[in-house]
């Protein structure tokens, strides 16, 4: 029988302790703190990896909207003239390789990076589609929901910090938002939250925080210990002392420990860092998810993703659905190379659906993306971390009739670091235009292989369904085989 099943028939048992738990919890994390953190630790020695992966802990920074791969990565200068970008390639750090000259910190960092040119997304190119594909590493068309390729990394491996979330969104928004999901694992599995908005909180206004750490109105930290210390004098008896008892009362422990650990506070506080590191990353919104996407792995969080769209007030203009709004992803389905808003007839009732060009977005994620890797190699953190660059998609190689490139899932480009990555390495190629992959094509299956792979993951490990049939970790994945 399942162990959550167990937990809660057990935990059924007895009711007066049950209401004391959830007096102590509901609320304060949104629903049980307890529940939420049960099974956080519980990966037995059978379900988790058996041997030592070069990487202990994964940071994923996912662009939404799907980044043009000739205006970043790989550069294509003989592209046909109307076609053409007019950004131009620059060199490198590493001889012989160029990037878009949209991203000259970047550049200086090619040598830390391994940069995949031949990448594919879902043979349906739509934004749910292939952001679901790179989340769980299956098809979307597979008749059953997989979970997360983060729930299933601390489903198998649990997490260093048991008080932390093992699976962070940081700080979650739109698309991600909308396709994650623990499939068949429990729902404790699911990524903790950061912000409450479905389409994002500025991480970049002085009094952002993380609500669901604040504890509920008139709940002070000592009279949330007491009702601790109460509920430990309460909790005896032949449920408390068997295996489900314990472990409740263990995860209890984590879920106060969050609610109530200076250090765990602290890896939460942006503060806490330099000036220095704030410029650097960058003080918009996008810069201090990167820094916090930083700070939790620091802090020994297992796996976290940021997902950022940067908030209207970063161009100062309103949002979408407003005159004069802006919805900030890379979605640039006309105008992408203007110097200002898209325009096009998709900018109708005077609002850029699609938000501002690709050069008026670009600066932003070079300065903060080449920040993290310049400061986690400086920290030594790379050694143990693999960073991963996605976008769920590429764009047209050819311009359409309103001056912008639509959905393309047959070429697109994402970058890895760390983990015994191979520095410097270009992986794949693409035709003259970008259009095609012409050599060491790879999919979001071999995307997904390639974490598991760096965790230490058989190649034929199995995740069990709860009716007990084992199914792959991915859907028909090979690992990225130069990243090794």
């Amino acid at each position: 029988m399942n162990l959550w099943l167990k937990l809660h028939d057990q935990t059924a048992a007895s009711p007066e302790r049950r209401r004391l738990l959830k007096s102590f919890s509901a609320g304060v994390l949104g629903f049980s703190a307890p529940e939420w953190l049960a099974m956080q630790a519980r990966a037995s020695n059978s379900s988790k990896a058996a041997v030592v992966g070069q990487a202990k802990r994964v940071l994923v920074i996912y662009e939404e909207g799907g980044i043009s791969q000739m205006d970043s990565f790989d550069p294509k200068p003989n592209a046909l003239l109307d076609h053409r970008s007019p950004f131009k390639p620059i060199p490198t750090s590493v001889p012989g390789t160029h990037f878009s000259e949209l991203m000259p910190l970047t550049a200086k960092q090619a040598h830390r990076l391994a940069v995949v040119r031949s990448m594919t997304s879902a043979p349906t190119a739509g934004h749910r589609e292939c952001c679901q594909e790179f989340f769980k590493g299956y098809r979307n068309t597979n008749p059953f929901d997989f979970p997360d390729i983060g729930c299933v990394v601390t489903e198998l491996m649990g997490t260093d910090r048991p008080e932390m979330p093992g699976y962070i969104f940081c700080p979650g928004i739109n698309m991600p938002n909308a396709i994650t999901s623990t499939g068949f694992l429990p729902a404790s599995r699911a990524p903790w939250k950061l912000g409450t908005k479905q389409l994002g909180e500025n991480l970049s206004d002085p009094q952002w925080k993380v609500r669901s750490l604040e504890l509920q109105k008139g709940l002070e930290r000592e009279r949330l210990l007491e009702r601790h210390r109460l509920l430990e004098s309460l909790d005896v008896g032949a449920v408390a002392e068997s295996t489900a008892g314990q472990l409740m009362k263990g995860n209890t422990r984590h879920a106060l420990d969050l609610l109530t650990s200076d250090e765990a506070k602290h890896a939460f506080d942006l503060s806490r860092e330099s000036n220095k590191t704030r410029d650097r990353y960058g003080r918009d919104h996008r810069g201090n998810c990167y820094l916090l996407g930083r700070r939790l792995i620091e802090s020994g969080v297992r796996f976290v993703t940021v997902t950022c769209i940067q908030p209207p007030e970063h161009v100062k203009r309103p949002g979408i659905g407003q005159p004069g709004g802006v919805f900030l992803n890379w979605d640039h389905h006309e105008g992408i190379y203007n110097n200002g808003p898209c325009g096009g007839p998709q900018g109708s009732s005077n609002q850029e659906r699609y938000g501002l060009p690709h050069p008026v977005m670009m600066p932003s994620l070079d300065r903060s993306f080449s920040a993290l890797i310049e400061d986690m190699h400086e920290r030594g953190l790379l050694a143990e971390t693999l960073v991963c660059f996605v976008t769920e998609m590429g764009r047209t190689p050819r311009m359409n009739k309103n001056g912008g490139r639509d959905h393309w899932a047959r070429a697109m480009s994402i970058a890895f670091a760390g983990a015994g990555c191979p520095g410097g390495a270009v992986i794949g190629k693409t035709d003259r235009e970008g259009g095609d992959v012409t050599d060491a094509l790879y999919t979001p299956y071999d995307y997904a292989e390639t974490i598991y792979r760096k965790l230490g993951f058989f190649e034929n490990q199995r995740l069990e369904k709860p009716n007990g049939v084992a199914i792959p970790l991915s859907d028909g994945g090979k690992a990225i085989r130069e990243l090794f």
